[in-house]
């Protein structure tokens, strides 16, 4: 009898519980874009990156294999649409995604939380403000209580429409960028606080009046570096989740491109607390404005170019900073291959100009093939014009490279070596270097059409000049046509005055 007590009882062991607890659901979906709203380019459909469902488990990101390993998560993926920074993005591009998400929010029933995978700096042709009214039809969805938190950019500008459909909001902490990877797996973590724990943060803000391009905002030098610093300790108090500053996008000409501080409690009884922490930042931010300023010398571009010359027995990066594509500028301005030719540049790279007709035909007629180019002024016809040169195809990229549409093609005309890109990117890795066989260290002068230096470059950088191009992405504010952005603002209104007060 006992014998079969045991059976009976090892055999209910092997079905499943009615009461074991059921799986936290947490869906993730996201749409990220930087949108220079001055850019004569669009960001269409075809633009962007897009993973749906479980192809986002191939991604490595150390943010999904931290839900994929959550024993209590039951991970619901949908679409995560990225696209380089760029023009407005087209409405048709938009509704498809918001569409994607929206309808797989709706199958996939009772949810526990939803992760928002964002950059803060999306704006859409035709509409005031495409991300709150993304959350906003997600919360229409999904109600009021369910934990909603996402990560941004720190060049994001997140509207108070935006933030009131969210109970916890980070965004990077670094610029250069170094910690993506970081920020979005805390966000992540805090949604699974939120969800295990029941609390509900609340979120005090303030908005500064300032377009503050990134070029100003490095978080590695003064003034930004000990303000920055500051989070840590602010993080360590009781009752406090986060704190997070976001110099916002300044290349776009919008009501709330401006720049913000966020202060996460972790219910009301530390609001006040956030709040009075989130004024002190604000106006310490507003106290250094005059101070936020480059790193690095700066000036024309045969300035630059003659300055790179006069440093003996190094390498000189020069930015061609206005027309820096990882700000959303086109990339296919020539100005400064005209500069480098007319003032007969030595041992140079220009790395690199999006031209992809340009691309195609070196790519067709080979290595050792010499021809007559024109180059770039297309895209951006505003402040570039092409430029016709007479070169030689000396190396291009890897038939794989290629067919990862990352290719590029080495020319050299008049002893200036041009790197040609078939579509819109920047050089910001080693790796892009050496796809055809150059060291960038080997130059006298290498240009990249960047403002800052992203990581790699900027920690391997002997020198690094800025040269103040004209170009969307114009370092110069006051010289750009802004319409729409709230006035008075720093430094359209030099003479303004603020005090920080919450939103």
């Amino acid at each position: 009898m006992r014998k079969l007590l045991f059976v009976a009882l090892a055999a209910l062991m092997l079905l499943p519980s009615c009461t074991q607890k059921p799986k936290y659901r947490i869906l993730s979906c996201g749409v990220r874009h930087e949108s220079n709203t001055f850019s004569t380019i669009r960001t269409e459909l075809e633009n962007f990156t897009v993973m749906r469902g479980e192809e986002l488990f191939e991604s490595n990101q150390p943010w999904v294999e931290y839900l994929r390993s959550q024993k209590d998560v039951e991970f619901i993926p949908t679409t995560h649409a990225y696209s380089w920074p760029g023009g407005q993005v087209t409405l048709e591009a938009y509704e498809q995604f918001k569409g994607e998400i929206l309808e797989a929010i709706r199958n996939a029933g009772q949810l526990d939380g939803i992760y928002m995978d964002m950059h803060g700096a999306l704006h859409v042709e035709g509409m005031d403000d495409a991300q709150a009214d993304l959350v906003k039809e997600i919360r229409a969805i999904v109600g009021d209580s369910l934990p909603i938190s996402a990560s941004f950019d720190l060049h994001g500008n997140v509207s108070d429409e935006f933030l009131s459909g969210l109970n916890y909001m980070t965004g990077f902490r670094t610029a250069p960028h170094r910690d993506g990877a970081e920020t979005k797996l805390r966000a992540v973590k805090a949604l699974m606080r939120l969800v295990r724990e029941g609390i509900r943060p609340c979120i005090a803000h303030a908005e500064l009046p300032m377009l503050i391009p990134g070029e100003k905002s490095i978080t590695e030098v003064e003034p930004m570096h000990s303000i920055y610093a500051r989070i840590d300790s602010i993080e360590a108090l009781d009752g406090i989740m986060d704190a997070t500053i976001l110099v916002g996008y300044a290349w776009a000409d919008l009501p709330r491109s401006a720049m913000r501080v966020f202060v996460v409690a972790e219910d009301s009884a530390h609001f006040e607390e956030a709040g009075d922490i989130c004024l002190s930042v604000a106006q310490q931010l507003w106290n250094k404005r005059f101070e936020m300023e480059m790193d690095v010398p700066s000036g024309s571009i045969k300035d630059m170019i003659r300055r790179a010359y006069e440093i003996p027995d190094t390498t000189v990066f020069i930015s061609d900073s206005g027309d820096n594509t990882t700000a959303g500028a086109p990339g296919d301005n020539p100005q400064v291959i005209k500069a480098l030719l007319e003032e007969h540049a030595e041992n140079a790279l220009f790395a690199g100009l999006v031209d992809k007709a340009a691309f195609d035909q070196c790519r067709e007629a080979g290595i050792g093939a010499e021809l007559t180019l024109t180059l770039g002024g297309v895209k951006d016809y505003v402040f570039g014009s092409p430029l016709t040169i007479d070169a030689k195809v000396i190396d291009m990229s890897s038939e794989e490279t290629m067919a990862e549409d990352n290719g590029i093609v080495l020319i050299e005309s008049d002893g200036l070596k041009i790197a040609l890109l078939s579509r819109r990117t920047s050089f910001t890795t080693v790796k892009q270097f050496e796809d055809i066989h150059l060291n960038p260290l080997d130059f006298k002068v290498v240009v990249v059409k960047l403002g800052y230096l992203y990581p790699e470059l900027r920690d391997i950088a002997p020198v690094h000049l800025i040269a103040l191009t004209s170009g969307f992405c114009n370092l110069d504010m006051r010289t750009l046509p802004f319409k729409n952005v709230q006035r008075p603002a720093y430094p359209l209104d030099l003479d303004m005055t603020w005090n920080a007060h919450l939103q």
